[in-house]
């Protein structure tokens, strides 16, 4: 008797084992597709100065695509890098619209039926940005950290608010801060240029370290996102 069930749980056991080959065949069969083919790479540049657009890594200005050919294409997305270049090397070649929802600039006109071919493919963008900040200038004065630059908003929306941003990495912004100095601005002044300086104190910041520092404004259109100039890095 226990030389019989000892041989149909070896039985049981040798047809699952089977069932689990079968099934792993059939889904590497249906699964047996080319990969991403293709790598699509760039920057986005202010059209007027030629300057690149600074941006938050993680919640900065996006691109959005969607692969044409589909019923309901997903939407994916390609986030910037803080200088404001971009890249993908895991797409798949094809036709795609192109556009974006989040940003710190005026939209461009969406891409249609963009072509990307196997390999690389370069795609930049020239826009206006919703505010240009220059005359940049961040030093440490005693216990603080200050800050003075110029902020030129190029849309009538609203200035919310200026902010210094302090962190350990030159990801420094918004998203990415372990200390901030904000001042409300509620102003609109497009075209005009105005200067603030900001102090932030550096209790939280260990004396004899480097940190990266970087200061930014933003205006109140829809899923706008912060402009920023380029972070510098100070001992404190």
């Amino acid at each position: 008797m226990i030389i019989q069930i000892m041989k149909s749980i070896s039985r049981i056991f040798a047809a699952a084992a089977a069932m689990a080959l079968c099934a792993s065949l059939v889904s590497c069969e249906l699964d047996n597709y080319d990969g991403p083919d293709a790598r699509i790479f760039g920057e986005i540049r202010d059209a007027e100065t030629g300057e690149l657009v600074e941006q938050d890594i993680t919640s900065g200005s996006r691109i959005c695509y969607e692969e044409l050919g589909f019923e309901n294409p997903e939407q994916q997305y390609m986030n910037f890098m803080v200088n404001g270049e971009y890249r993908n090397n895991l797409v798949f070649s094809g036709r795609y619209d192109i556009y974006f929802a989040e940003r710190n600039f005026v939209a461009p006109e969406k891409l249609t039926g963009y072509e990307i071919r196997p390999g690389d493919n370069r795609l930049d963008f020239e826009v206006q940005p919703y505010i240009r900040i220059s005359d940049v200038r961040i030093v440490r004065s005693g216990d603080e950290v200050v800050a003075t630059f110029v902020v030129t908003p190029t849309v009538d929306d609203v200035v919310t608010e200026v902010a210094l941003f302090g962190h350990i990495d030159r990801v420094v912004g918004a998203p990415f801060v372990k200390d901030s100095k904000k001042e409300s601005v509620n102003a609109s002044f497009k075209g005009q240029s105005r200067e603030y300086k900001l102090h932030m104190g550096i209790s939280k910041f260990k004396k004899g370290e480097s940190y990266y520092f970087r200061v930014g404004a933003v205006v109140n259109a829809a899923n706008a996102k912060y402009n920023y100039a380029p972070a510098k890095r100070l001992t404190i």
